[in-house]
């Protein structure tokens, strides 16, 4: 399988998860502690997935760079998107990363309402 695929099952299983466990824990709660240890490994797994995608495409990475896609992936990963891509490469790969927000968040959520329900109701 791909491995940059499996990077992204990976982070869809740990958004799940950081609904699930949040749920579990700390009901009710918006943040909750565990959240920071769930956003370090979603953290990883975006540059895992960016260094994965970076090679791929011969891009060659700064370590400035390597540093902002962990630290400030808001910014760091639409940059990179247009510099490896181009403006319409890069456009349509920011839509799709937005997209691809949306629905962790919403995976999220899911881990949430189902801890509730299955464990907790």
């Amino acid at each position: 399988m791909n491995p940059k695929l499996l990077t992204l099952l990976a982070l869809v299983t740990v958004s799940f998860a950081q609904g699930a466990v949040g749920q579990f824990i700390y009901p009710g709660r918006i943040y909750t502690k565990s959240d920071l240890i769930f956003a370090l490994a979603g953290a990883i797994l975006i540059f895992v997935w960016y260094r994965l995608d970076a090679n791929e495409r011969g891009y060659r990475r700064s370590p400035w760079l390597n540093i902002a896609v962990v630290g400030v992936t808001i910014v760091a990963l639409p940059y990179y998107f247009f510099r490896s891509r181009g403006a319409r490469g890069g456009s349509i790969a920011l839509g799709i990363s937005l997209i691809c927000a949306v629905c962790l968040g919403l995976i999220t959520t899911a881990g949430e309402y189902v801890t509730y329900y299955a464990l907790q109701s």
